[in-house]
C-alpha cells in the first residue's frame, strides 16, 4: 500500500506565489493604464490603490487555498503512516529493519514474541548475534550474497529463543536502496512455522507408519517390498519372502479384556517379533492383528521355515499385559516366495500380498498355530472364492437357492418320521454348488442371515403344502446359524413364519450347534426360552464335536441331540467313537432327550445304533437329500405302506 504523494510542499507554495507576484508586477500597471486611459488623474490614482488591494486579496486567497490543500494532504499522509505503523506493530509476522551495517534499528512486537526476547535487547544489536548455531557460516554467506545480488532471499531458518530452544522460521530478507542505488536498509520478515512443520511431519508419519506400534504401515511396507524386489536378482538363488503373521485369538482377548489390553498385546507382539528378526528383515503392520515380515536374500526355504517356527514359538509363550493379566495367544503364518523383479511395481506387491494372504487362510483352515506356504492351487481357490462371493450377492434375488430334504427314519421301525431341510444353490451356469463351498462364505459375509430366513420361510410353506395334500411330513428340521441368533429378533421372525403359513409350531425343528449357543453367552437361556415359546422343537447339531457339557444341556432345555457323522463313520473301526456314541445315547436317554444319528451309510452302523438305543437316523443308507417333489412322492409311498400294513 503506497504512501500518498505530498504534492503541495512549502517550496511549491512559495514558487506559485513568486510566479503570481512576478506576473502581477509585469502586467498590472499596463492593465490599469489600458482600462483607464482617458480617466482623470484622480481616478487613475484611485485605480492604482485598488490594484494594490486586489493583489493582496487574490494572493491571500490563493495562498490560503494552497496551504489548506497541503495541510489536508499532510494529515492524510500522517494518518496513513499511523495505519501502516499499527499494521506492523500488530502483525503476526515478525518484521525487523537493519541499517546498511546490519544493526537492528526497528523490530515489531511479533519478533519479540517469537524469540521470547524483549525489544530493548534486540534494538541496536547486529543481526549476526541472533544466529542459532544450527546453520554453518556458508549458509549465511550464501543468504547475504543473494540479497546483495538480487535484492531478495527466502527460505527456512532455524532460530533460537532466549531460553535456548530452537524453532523454525520462514524468512524473507529484502534490500532497500537509497536514491544513489546504494544499500540503505535491510528488512526481514519472519514467520514461526514450527507447528506447521510438526503437523506436516505428523501427517507424513501417519501416512507411512502405524501409530500404535510405530511399525511401517501397508503403504510403506509395500515400498520396502518394491525395493527388495528391485534389488534381488531375477535369476539365481536369492529370493524375497513375504510372511503374513496373524494372531489367532486376538478377537477373544479384545472382547474379554477390552481394547486397551488388545492394543497392549499388539505392541508387545510387535516388539517380540522385532527381537527375533534377522538383519535385512523388516516388519510392518497391515492393521488389526495382522503383521507382515519381509525377508531378503533367502537362498533356502529352510531359512524361512526356521524363522516361521521361531515366530510361532515366541508368540506362543504368552504375554504379560499388566501385573494381574497374562494371556496366551497362538499365531498363524502365510508365506510366499518370489524372485527379484526389475520393475518392482505395485502389481508385484499386490500379487505377493495376495499370495501370502491365501497361504495364511490355508494355515488357519488347517488348525491354526502353524505356517503354510503359498502354492498355485491357492490362486485358483482365491479366484473361485471371488466368483462365489460375487454370485452370492445376486443369488437370493434370482431365487437360485432351493431346498432339498433328507429323510429321517425311526431306527426301530424304519418308518419315515420327518426330514432335514438342506439348502442347495442351483447356479444357472455352474449347476449345483456344494454347500461346503458357499455356506462358510455366506457365514463370513453375513449373507447366511438372509439365506437362513429364506430356508425357514420355504420349509414352512412346503409343510403347509404337504399337509393340504393330506400328507404327513412329520418334523422338518432347519439349520440356524449363530449370525441369525445374534441379530436378536430371531424368535419373533420364527413366530411370524409359523403364523403366516398357518402351520403348527411343533412341525418345525430348529437345529443349533454347540458353538453357536455358547457364543451367545448369558443371552442363550433367554433366547432358547423365547424360541421354545413359538412351539418349535430344539436340537443340538453335531453333538460331541464341541463342549458337550452336561451342565449346559440341563440349562438350555433342548429336545434332541444329533450325533455328528464323524463318530458314526468310525463306529466299526474306532473303539473311541463307539464309546462316544454310546455315551451320547445314554446321556440323551437319562435326560429324556431324543437322539438322532447323522451320516448312516452302512447296515452295520444302523445295527449298532439300534443295539445302543438310538431313536432316529438319516443318511445315504436310506436316502440322499432330494428335491421337494421327490420327497413328496416318498411321503405318499410311505403313508400307503403304513395304510396297507
Amino acid at each position: 500500500m503506497p504512501l500518498p504523494e505530498l504534492r503541495m510542499s512549502p517550496l511549491k507554495i512559495a514558487a506559485i506565489y513568486l510566479l503570481l507576484g512576478c506576473v502581477w508586477i509585469l502586467f498590472s500597471d499596463q492593465l490599469v493604464s489600458w482600462l483607464f486611459a482617458d480617466a482623470p488623474p484622480e481616478v487613475l490614482a484611485r485605480a492604482q490603490t485598488l490594484k494594490g488591494w486586489a493583489f493582496v486579496i487574490v494572493s491571500a486567497v490563493i495562498i490560503g487555498v494552497l496551504v489548506h490543500v497541503s495541510i489536508r494532504r499532510m494529515e492524510h499522509a500522517s494518518s496513513f503512516m499511523d495505519l501502516q505503523s499499527s499494521m506492523i506493530r500488530h502483525a503476526h509476522t515478525g518484521i525487523l529493519a537493519a541499517d546498511r551495517d546490519k544493526k537492528v534499528i526497528y523490530a515489531n512486537p511479533a519478533i519479540s514474541r517469537m524469540s521470547s526476547t524483549p525489544l530493548k535487547l534486540i534494538l541496536g544489536r547486529s543481526m549476526k548475534e541472533f544466529r542459532s548455531g544450527a546453520h554453518e557460516e556458508p549458509f549465511y554467506e550464501e543468504l547475504w550474497r543473494e540479497v546483495d545480488e538480487t535484492g531478495l532471499w527466502q527460505g527456512e531458518v532455524i532460530a533460537r529463543r532466549r531460553d535456548g530452544s530452537l524453532y523454525t522460521q520462514w524468512v524473507t530478507v529484502t534490500r532497500v536502496d537509497d536514491r544513489e542505488g546504494e544499500v540503505a536498509y535491510y528488512v526481514m520478515f519472519a514467520t514461526d512455522i514450527s507447528q506447521e512443520k510438526a503437523d506436516k511431519e505428523r501427517l507424513r508419519y501417519l501416512a507411512f507408519y502405524d501409530p500404535l506400534t510405530d511399525l511401517p504401515n501397508r503403504a510403506l511396507i509395500s515400498e520396502h517390498l518394491k525395493n527388495a524386489l528391485r534389488q534381488t536378482p531375477a535369476e539365481g538363488s536369492g529370493q524375497v519372502a513375504v510372511m503374513f503373521v496373524d494372531l489367532d485369538d486376538f478377537k477373544t482377548i479384545n472382547e474379554s479384556y477390552g481394547h486397551q489390553a488388545g492394543d497392549q498385546l499388539l505392541r508387545l507382539a510387535a516388539d517380540r517379533i522385532l527381537g527375533i528378526l534377522v538383519d535385512g528383515s523388516q516388519l510392518g503392520r497391515f492393521g488389526g492383528d495382522e503383521f507382515v515380515v519381509l525377508m531378503t536374500g533367502v537362498t533356502d526355504q529352510k531359512q524361512v521355515e526356521q524363522m516361521a517356527s521361531r515366530l510361532l514359538d515366541a508368540l506362543g509363550e504368552g504375554f504379560q499385559l499388566d501385573d494381574d493379566t497374562r494371556v496366551m495367544v497362538r499365531a498363524s503364518i502365510g508365506i510366499c516366495l518370489s524372485r527379484g523383479s526389475r520393475g518392482g511395481d505395485s502389481d508385484d506387491t499386490r500379487r505377493l500380498f495376495s499370495q501370502a494372504d491365501s497361504a495364511l487362510s490355508e494355515a488357519k483352515a488347517a488348525g491354526k498355530n502353524i505356517f503354510a506356504f503359498y502354492h498355485t492351487e491357492m490362486t485358483r481357490q482365491a479366484r473361485r472364492r471371488l466368483e462365489l462371493e460375487e454370485a452370492l450377492t445376486t443369488a437370493l434375488a434370482r431365487k437360485e437357492f432351493v431346498l432339498y430334504y433328507q429323510p429321517v427314519h425311526d431306527v426301530a421301525s424304519g418308518r419315515l418320521i420327518g426330514a432335514e431341510a438342506l439348502v442347495r444353490w442351483q447356479h444357472p451356469e455352474w449347476g449345483l454348488v456344494s454347500p461346503n463351498e458357499f455356506i462358510p462364505l455366506a457365514e463370513e459375509t453375513g449373507q447366511i442371515v438372509e439365506i437362513g430366513a429364506r430356508v425357514a420361510s420355504e420349509a414352512a410353506r412346503q409343510i403347509r403344502a404337504w399337509t393340504e395334500l393330506g400328507l404327513e411330513p412329520g418334523v422338518v428340521a432347519i439349520n440356524v446359524s449363530s449370525r441369525q441368533l445374534a441379530r436378536g429378533h430371531f424368535p419373533a421372525f420364527l413366530r411370524s413364519v409359523i403364523e403366516e403359513n398357518g402351520i403348527e409350531g411343533h412341525r418345525l425343528e430348529v437345529e443349533l450347534t454347540e458353538s453357536s449357543l455358547l457364543a451367545l453367552g448369558e443371552r442363550t437361556t433367554d433366547l432358547l426360552r423365547e424360541i421354545r415359546e413359538t412351539g418349535v422343537q430344539l436340537a443340538i447339531d453335531d453333538f460331541g464335536t464341541g463342549y458337550s457339557s452336561l451342565s449346559y444341556l440341563r440349562r438350555f432345555r433342548v429336545d434332541k441331540l444329533k450325533i455328528d457323522r464323524s463318530f458314526v463313520n468310525e463306529l466299526q473301526v474306532d473303539g473311541g467313537s463307539l464309546g462316544i456314541v454310546k455315551a451320547v445315547i445314554a446321556m440323551g436317554q437319562a435326560m429324556g432327550l431324543q437322539v438322532q444319528a447323522e451320516g448312516v451309510e452302512l447296515d452295520s452302523q444302523l445295527d449298532t445304533l439300534a443295539r445302543l438305543g438310538c431313536d432316529s437316523f438319516q443318511g445315504y443308507l436310506r436316502a440322499a437329500p432330494m428335491p421337494a417333489e421327490q420327497f413328496q412322492k416318498l411321503l405318499g409311498a410311505s403313508q400307503s405302506q403304513q395304510s396297507e400294513g
